[in-house]
């Protein structure tokens, strides 16, 4: 199977960026397109009421310098593996939805190539894991990175 579009969405972790760069050798091995996504997950800035109110400024900031973090990854792309193939995108909501289904609907995506979660399992009790989740509902294959290029575990 060739895989014409790579969706990798990233957080700023460690097996995040261990999946960009797998994702680009599979991309380049492919003659594939890679779609990088960050999403900021609103629900963390509404207040006890369930309200924005003054974190609209936070929300602002935290757009800003996420934009900036996945703009640094696409020119680290092109500089250290000389591809240029990539979208970039942020986007704002439940990051599990808009991963396992919102983004590859929008943006054709037939791979997703994310980190696993580092939760323990009281985390992923009480919270959820957005990986555990994409893997169950995404319609197109997922890969989970744990390792680094060697398959040696970080």
């Amino acid at each position: 199977m060739q895989y014409n579009r790579i969706l990798v969405p990233v957080d700023g972790s460690k097996n995040a960026e261990l999946a960009v760069t797998k994702a680009v050798f599979t991309a380049k091995r492919n003659s594939a397109h890679l779609d990088i996504i960050s999403i900021i997950q609103t629900s963390r800035f509404l207040d006890v009421y369930g309200h924005m109110g003054s974190n609209t400024d936070y929300l602002d900031i935290t757009y800003k310098r996420t934009k900036e973090y996945v703009e640094m990854l696409k020119e680290r792309i092109h500089e250290k593996y000389q591809f240029d193939d990539v979208s970039i995108s942020v986007e704002s909501g439940n990051a599990a939805k808009i991963i396992a289904k919102m983004a590859p609907e929008s943006f054709n995506d037939d791979l997703i190539m994310m980190g696993a979660t580092g939760m323990s399992a009281l985390q992923r009790t009480m919270i959820g894991s957005v990986a555990d989740y994409v893997v169950r509902m995404a319609k197109c294959d997922v890969l989970l990175v744990r390792t680094d290029l060697s398959n040696k575990l970080q």
